[in-house]
């Protein structure tokens, strides 16, 4: 794993994600439909082929707004946990696929950060320990990736009392998880290598 550590979301950083797939996409690759696989293959082997990013770095005001919260989320699970967010910027795993952590901790874990409205926020406070589910794929994609052997999922309204404004789960790797992303990984690899050739080869 090459770790690269320029700031998310800044020229470099689009640039080393550009033609791979990322922990956005690894409920895709791991547990996806043929139909959405391929899209997925398509969509990356076509960024490799044009250098351009398939959803031209987008976001909405829901991201945004999370992004704007996430270094006050990230000191309040500091101080909170009694731990040390590392920030990085990207972990490549190979040429294929990486992952962009909301941060490291220590030498074994890491953090999932979500920074909801309100109404979400809530719906994670009620799953009784189970909120980190909906992120599952990200989360233990991360945990593949890195090697590590936990990762908290975070989430963080300021909307609330201090007592239920930050909400931590911890999750450890899954094997069966793991081995789909492997398996996933494994195809998406050959398929986008084939359909990068097969391009090359009707264009030389």
């Amino acid at each position: 794993m090459k770790t690269h550590t320029m700031p998310q979301r800044s020229e470099e950083w689009f640039a080393v994600r550009l033609g791979k797939i990322t922990g956005t996409s690894f409920k895709t690759m791991a547990n996806g439909r043929d139909g959405t696989i391929e899209t997925l293959c398509l969509k990356t082997a076509a960024e490799r082929i044009t250098g351009v990013l398939s959803d031209g770095g987008y976001t909405n005001e829901a991201m945004e707004n999370g992004c704007a919260l996430e270094d006050q989320a990230r000191q309040c699970y500091e101080t909170t946990a009694f731990q040390f967010v590392q920030e990085v910027g990207f972990l490549e795993l190979d040429e294929f696929v990486g992952v962009s952590p909301d941060g490291l901790v220590g030498d074994d874990g890491g953090v999932e950060i979500k920074c909801p409205q309100a109404h979400t926020h809530l719906t994670y406070l009620l799953a009784s320990g189970k909120a980190w589910r909906a992120y599952r794929w990200q989360i233990q994609g991360a945990l593949w990736v890195t090697g590590r052997q936990w990762w908290d999922f975070v989430s963080y309204c300021p909307d609330y009392p201090v007592k239920r404004e930050l909400l931590i789960e911890r999750v450890e790797p899954d094997k069966e998880a793991f081995e789909k992303l492997e398996k996933g990984a494994a195809h998406c690899r050959e398929r986008i290598a084939a359909i990068v050739k097969g391009f090359e080869d009707v264009n030389t």
